[in-house]
C-alpha cells in the first residue's frame, strides 16, 4: 500500500500503488485556469493503471453514439493531445517504462505552495544497472501557454550513452470514465503536425463538433 503524507503544503507519496495510479494522477493534477495536466508520468502510455490527460478552459465537444438502436448525445471535457512524452533508454534496451523495473526508492510531491510536482525515483533495470531519475514539473501562472519539465538522470553504477524521446501523442481519446466507455470516444481530427527549427516539434488538433482547435509545441533541449 502507498504511504502518503500530507502537511501544510505538500502532498507526498513514497511509493507507487498501481490500483490507484489513476486517484493520485488527478489529485497531481498541475493547471493555471487555461489549461492543466494530469499527474501521470511522462514515460506512461494511457492504459489500464496510467491516463495522461491535457484539459483546455471550455474546451467541450458533442459526439451522438448509437446504442441499442438510440441515438446518444453526450458532451465531455475533451482529453487533448499529450505534449508531455518523455523516456529514454540505454544501449540494447527497451524504453522506460516503471512497471518493467525493480524500484528501489521512490517519492512523489506535490507542492502546492511553489506549483510544482517533483518525483525522484531510484530503479534497477538491465545488467543490474541503477539509475536515480529527478523530475520536476511546472504549469505557468504567469504565461497561460507555458508548462516545462526538467528530467535529471544520474547513473549510479554505470556509464554508456542513452537516448532520448520526446513528443506530443495525438492518439489519445476520452476513456476516463468506465460508465462512459461505450460512448463514442474520439472527439479529435488531427490537422498539422511538423517541426519547429533544430529542437521542436508542433501538432494541432480540432474537435470533430465544437470546432475548438488548438496547436501544441515542444521543445527539447
Amino acid at each position: 500500500m502507498a504511504h502518503r503524507e500530507l502537511n501544510e503544503w505538500q502532498l507526498i507519496y513514497t511509493s507507487r500503488e498501481p490500483d490507484h495510479q489513476r486517484l493520485h494522477e488527478a489529485l497531481c493534477t498541475l493547471g493555471n485556469g487555461y489549461f492543466s495536466v494530469r499527474g501521470a508520468a511522462e514515460e506512461a502510455e494511457a492504459g489500464e493503471t496510467d491516463y495522461p490527460g491535457t484539459y483546455l478552459a471550455g474546451g467541450y465537444d458533442r459526439l451522438e453514439t448509437r446504442i441499442s438502436g438510440r441515438v446518444i448525445e453526450n458532451e465531455d471535457l475533451v482529453n487533448w493531445p499529450n505534449p508531455l512524452v518523455l523516456s529514454f533508454r540505454t544501449e540494447n534496451d527497451e524504453w522506460f517504462d516503471l512497471d518493467d523495473v525493480e524500484i528501489l526508492s521512490f517519492r512523489q510531491t506535490l507542492d502546492l505552495r511553489q506549483g510544482l510536482l517533483e518525483r525522484r525515483i531510484q530503479f534497477r533495470h538491465s545488467d543490474d544497472q541503477e539509475t536515480t531519475l529527478r523530475i520536476r514539473r511546472l504549469v505557468h501562472m504567469a504565461n497561460p501557454h507555458l508548462a516545462a519539465i526538467e528530467w535529471a538522470l544520474v547513473p549510479e553504477n554505470w556509464s554508456g550513452r542513452i537516448e532520448v524521446r520526446s513528443g506530443i501523442d495525438g492518439a489519445v481519446i476520452n476513456a476516463g470514465v468506465e460508465r462512459y466507455k461505450d460512448l463514442s470516444s474520439r472527439h479529435l481530427d488531427v490537422l498539422e503536425t511538423g517541426t519547429i527549427g533544430e529542437d521542436g516539434i508542433y501538432l494541432t488538433a480540432r474537435t470533430k463538433q465544437s470546432k475548438i482547435a488548438m496547436t501544441q509545441g515542444v521543445r527539447t533541449q
